[in-house]
């Protein structure tokens, strides 16, 4: 079972709070550099501590560790009087309109994921862990949530913080064109513990987040070993139902560039030994064809750099028991379009192994179709893909199986800055 519990968080206490939005941001690993520098305009914005400019003559880790102590020295960030949890809801465009997604801030107890009480459902990298890792040590700080998912039979959680929302909220933000953010403080005992009380069962799943959450567990272990004392470790969560009808879960598509003696004809000739491949006039049919067949295992839209056309790929094999090229993996992997992509098109037709894949060399990866039709006429090969579905990422998870890295990308991001938690203060203990 999950331990959870409130805490009290550090939240901005100077103007133009409660106002927000000129103060927090997006998670660390969705800012480009022109993003950083409008975001670091101000000069109290959490990317100042949470995505520390790197090359100048002193550490950044450090110094984001020493500006968060001036901002609590200094009044910009105070702690909250008493436990919490905290209750946010995001309101954005969707592709039917506009959506919600509410969620609630608390604390989580560490587990190894070989509990089975936390889920990861994404593969990581060494790099990235080991920089959230100097962060967390210089900070002292969980400043990104973690994302994550749970069960919610009956909406039992999600009738307590609908009733919450339903009130004026205590921090609000604009984010972007057309989101928004509010943020609610639920210090009520009672609340808190009926809240906690239906939650207490039930297993998380990672939905953003894997490198965050295991760097926490390597820090722990690390001040463990060090002597800092044996009480649980525990990262910031930010808790989503898996009923939450705003829940959206967008795909990754890839871009791959740079590839020498790269000629699209040969390629073509390679994957036609798997997929039927139909012309198209342009990229800008792609988006269409592709999502008419998403209930279809392995269809991708193609855009080869230099030429006008584009083309629709169908995996022939989609139906088979064991589909050739896939047969030594777990019959739920094989039915899902990031691991046909990977194991068909990248390493078979393009010979991208593993290892490339890992160290990203000439691949990318681009959530917008607009800009992946435009890199397209430019780079080697797009690939644009439908979603995984949320159902697919739930079964791959529960059964201890991992998805390849940038499968999935739950939309919209949960900003960093509605609310900080120290990690030096007592964890949830559970029963």
């Amino acid at each position: 079972m999950a331990h959870l519990g409130p805490f009290r968080a550090l939240r901005y206490a100077v103007p133009p709070a409660p106002d927000l939005t000129r103060l927090i941001a997006p998670p660390y690993d969705v800012i480009g550099p022109a993003d950083r520098r409008r975001l670091a305009a101000h000069p109290l914005n959490i990317v100042h501590v949470d995505l520390p400019e790197a090359g100048g003559a002193g550490d950044p880790y450090r110094d984001a560790g020493a500006r968060l102590t001036r901002w609590v020295r200094d009044g910009a960030l105070a702690r909250d009087p008493s436990d919490a949890l905290y209750v946010a809801e995001q309101e954005f465009a969707g592709r039917d309109g506009a959506r919600r997604r509410r969620g609630l801030f608390a604390r989580l107890r560490l587990e190894p994921y070989a509990h089975g009480v936390v889920l990861p459902h994404e593969l990581t990298h060494d790099g990235p862990r080991a920089e959230r890792a100097r962060l967390l040590a210089a900070t002292g700080a969980n400043l990104s949530p973690i994302f994550f998912l749970h069960p919610d039979p009956g909406a039992r959680v999600a009738g307590i913080t609908g009733g919450i929302a339903a009130t004026p909220p205590d921090a609000w933000a604009r984010i972007g064109d057309g989101e928004t953010v509010r943020l609610w403080r639920v210090a009520d005992r009672p609340t808190i513990d009926d809240l906690l009380e239906r939650l207490r069962d039930q297993w998380v799943l990672i939905a953003d987040g894997h490198h965050r959450y295991e760097s926490a567990l390597a820090h722990h272990a690390g001040r463990a070993g060090a002597g800092a004392g044996e009480a649980p470790g525990h990262v910031l969560a930010y808790l989503c139902s898996l009923e939450d009808p705003g829940l959206a879960v967008l795909p990754i598509h890839r871009v791959v560039h740079s590839l020498p003696g790269f000629e699209p004809a040969r390629v073509r000739r390679a994957l036609a030994t798997a997929f039927d491949l139909a012309p198209l006039p342009d990229g800008a049919h792609l988006p269409r064809a592709v999502a008419a067949e998403a209930r279809r295992p392995g269809v991708f839209g193609l855009l080869f750099g230099g030429e006008r056309g584009a083309w629709l790929a169908r995996w022939r094999d989609g139906a088979a028991v064991n589909p050739p090229g896939l047969e030594d993996l777990p019959a739920p992997l094989r039915r899902l379009d990031v691991v046909v992509l990977e194991r068909l098109i990248l390493e078979r037709a393009l010979g991208l192994d593993a290892g490339r894949r890992a160290r990203q060399e000439n691949l990318e990866y681009v959530k917008d179709a607009g800009t992946l039709i435009e890199r397209g006429r430019e780079a080697s090969m797009a690939v644009l893909l439908n979603p995984t579905r949320l159902e697919q990422v739930i079964e791959v998870a529960r059964l201890g199986l991992r998805l390849p890295q940038k499968s999935t990308f739950f939309h919209p991001k949960v900003p960093t800055g509605l609310v900080v938690d120290p990690i030096d203060d007592r964890p949830p203990s559970g029963p």
